[in-house]
């Protein structure tokens, strides 16, 4: 509003009413020819005339002061008004002159006050909306009622691989999965509620999501959709790992057992009197038995160093006598393998803060099997060099080696490169599932290399004392 328009209102109505009187006043004069009138009654009228235009031009006057004094103040909270509306709540519109002008400031002052402390209490609200869906670990995706992506958090971009822009694009556009674009065209379109569905994704690598997609309701019609995902690649690894074991576990307690109870009920059923042949059984059901308890065993051990909490004795340790003890205790098996042990030490090894009884029976796993999956007259060297506030350990053979594919599964509980080979030389499957616990409860790194009727090489590194 323009109040400076109310004063020229006023001051061209006082300019009116003035030519208006003194048009009047000439034409009464030429019309009553007051030139025929007395001189006293002549000066009269034109003093009564002038009365007039003077009260009238006072009134004007005074009605442009106090007009002046209402419009001026109105005008004040007028611009304050708008500057509120712009975002400033800095100015106040109170004068302390009295009056309802007066009211209506305090009025405006208490308005803004008002609305900046609700801004306020939005911006904060929003600010902690904004901090819950920056770091939910869920992937959070947010459409409109049109299918079009208004929010994704980072989370989401990360497990999807999303890089460019994504708000005001379709959700197939950025995902490129036709069945997340069908959850949400479910849940606009169709109207169909709260929907729940689990895919893979390859990108590159396959990562299983649970969609969880929550219509937005607005005065009773859907203005959008929700949409969560949960990343339960771990879990569903897990559970076939699970599945996996309880299927491995069954399987290696069947075979032993099964052979225990058959040796033992051809005992029972006259064997035991063929004495030439009862001997043979009996060492069988030991063998069995002595197979049984070492998986036992093995199963326990590996308990305990995936429960995170291995009884575990650090001290300071020779690793070159840790060595040699491992090689004199195999050196029986060796003979039997025709397979040649070597101990390569070229500097002078520091000592290693370890587990002394975990790290012989590391040592043992690893050189054991080179043994076993070696080929006559095959050979197993074993060193260990300095590597700043690590020792690294090298167990290397020319043996059967291990193929390029099972590589990335060799430490997994009961994986067998050689399932027939494994079973008649009576390995649990076991080992090297703990290696890996053992090296890393130490804070080590182990890692394998590997070629097909060449060999392998097994390098661990454990910490300097």
């Amino acid at each position: 509003m323009k109040f400076k328009s109310h004063h020229k209102v006023t001051l061209t109505f006082g300019f009116l009413v003035a030519v208006v009187l003194f048009g009047l006043y000439f034409y009464l004069d030429k019309t009553l020819q007051f030139s025929q009138v007395p001189a006293n009654a002549v000066h009269l009228e034109k003093f009564f005339w002038f009365a007039i235009f003077a009260c009238v031009i006072l009134i004007c006057v005074l009605n442009f002061l106090v007009s002046l004094m209402i419009t001026k103040p109105i005008e004040r909270i007028s611009n304050i008004a708008q500057a509120i509306a712009r975002g400033d709540f800095s100015k106040k519109a109170f004068l302390a002159q009295g009056g309802e002008i007066d009211d209506l400031a305090k009025a405006v002052d208490f308005m803004s006050q008002e609305i900046s402390a609700r801004i306020k209490q939005a911006s904060a609200g929003k600010s902690r909306l904004e901090a819950v869906f920056l770091s939910m670990i869920e992937g959070v995706m947010v459409v409109n009622q049109d299918g079009k992506i208004i929010l994704i958090n980072e989370t989401l971009k990360k497990i999807l691989h999303v890089e460019r822009q994504v708000q005001g694009r379709k959700p197939l556009e950025v995902i490129r999965n036709i069945e997340v674009q069908e959850i949400v065209d479910r849940v606009l379109v169709l109207s169909k509620g709260v929907q729940d569905l689990e895919m893979s994704f390859f990108l590159p690598e396959e990562k299983i999501l649970r969609i969880h997609a929550s219509p937005v309701l607005l005065d009773g019609q859907i203005d959008g959709a929700v949409l969560v995902f949960h990343d339960i690649t771990d879990f569903r690894r897990l559970e076939t790992i699970r599945k996996d074991f309880v299927t491995n576990v069954s399987h290696e307690f069947r075979t032993p057992v099964a052979n225990i109870k058959g040796y033992a009920e051809t005992l029972l059923e006259g064997a035991l009197n063929d004495q030439e042949h009862a001997v043979d059984f009996l060492k069988i059901i030991y063998s069995e038995s002595g197979r049984l308890a070492q998986l036992v065993d093995d199963l326990l051990e590996l308990a305990r160093h995936e429960s995170g909490r291995p009884r575990l004795d650090f001290q300071p340790c020779s690793i070159v006598k840790i060595l040699e003890g491992v090689l004199n205790g195999l050196s029986i098996q060796a003979k039997q393998y025709d397979v040649k042990m070597v101990l390569e030490i070229s500097q002078e090894i520091a000592l290693v803060k370890v587990d002394e009884f975990a790290v012989v029976q590391l040592l043992f796993n690893l050189v054991e099997n080179a043994i076993k999956y070696n080929q006559r007259g095959g050979q197993v060297i074993i060193s260990a060099t300095n590597q700043d506030a690590f020792i690294e350990v090298v167990v290397s053979d020319n043996g059967l080696g291990i193929p390029a594919d099972d590589l990335p599964r060799i430490f997994e509980r009961f994986y067998r490169v050689d399932k027939a080979h494994s079973r008649e030389i009576g390995g649990t499957g076991l080992g090297l599932s703990i290696v890996k616990h053992i090296v890393q409860s130490h804070g080590g790194k182990i890692s394998v290399d590997s070629q097909l009727g060449q060999g392998s090489i097994f390098r661990f590194t454990l910490p300097k004392a």
